[in-house]
């Protein structure tokens, strides 16, 4: 809803936008590649009426006849084994092919890792093996799936008449506050603790330092950051 209000007044670097680059280029090449095999559905658009509102997703690609839906990523390795967001992402996209009468019963992500690195997987076996991996993404019941849309589009709703709707603290990617224990004069923790309890009272010659929590998405990837309320009155 701020993107929409306030779409005259974002400016981006665009040098930051390399790896959505990176990212349309991987897609339209295998897209084109999709439109080759048949059975399959490519970068198809769908859509949903959901309490007055119009849902819609696209789809990288289906295979009906595995009844397999796939989404390519390009992405790092620290997510060789998912997340969350591509958990939600991909079983509305199900819902989504549900809705317009195709039948789904696997997820799975092509990951394709922009930083892999042969060096380290021959030293480390739980390393990704390739560049690119399948990472298969657990399927919600079509209900639950269902649930989650209904809830989004009602706060969605909300935000459209004005009501403040605050992020959550997954959503700006918040890394937790901790507490350090330093030696007076020195550069790095000789302890570091989630409470300052945990750390006990210090001895003569040591102090325990907060180290705030970041919301990282905000203060760093979000675009309409400067025209958010909860990141003003938070932020340094």
């Amino acid at each position: 809803m701020l993107g929409g209000k306030h779409k005259d007044e974002i400016t981006v670097d665009v040098s930051e936008r390399v790896w959505a680059l990176l990212g349309q280029a991987v897609h339209t090449i295998l897209e084109r590649a999709g439109l080759r095999q048949e059975g399959m559905v490519v970068e198809e658009r769908l859509y949903a009426d959901v309490d007055g509102w119009q849902v819609s997703g696209q789809v990288d690609s289906m295979h009906l006849e595995m009844q397999k839906l796939s989404d390519y990523k390009v992405s790092t390795v620290w997510k060789k084994n998912g997340s969350d967001s591509w958990t939600r992402q991909l079983n509305v996209l199900r819902w989504l092919a549900h809705k317009n009468g195709h039948t789904i019963n696997t997820l799975e992500v092509i990951g394709i890792f922009r930083d892999w690195r042969k060096s380290e997987a021959l030293r480390d076996p739980s390393y990704p093996q390739s560049a690119i991996q399948t990472i298969h993404v657990p399927v919600w019941s079509l209900e639950d799936a269902e649930d989650y849309v209904r809830e989004r589009v009602a706060i969605h709703q909300a935000a459209s008449k004005g009501i403040d709707i605050q992020c959550t603290d997954e959503e700006r990617w918040m890394s937790p506050s901790k507490f350090a224990l330093m030696k007076d004069g020195g550069k790095r923790a000789v302890r570091v603790a989630d409470s300052a309890e945990d750390l006990g009272e210090p001895l003569d010659g040591y102090t325990i330092i907060e180290r705030k929590g970041e919301a990282k998405r905000c203060s760093m990837y979000c675009d309409v950051a400067p025209f958010c309320t909860q990141w003003a009155a938070e932020k340094p």
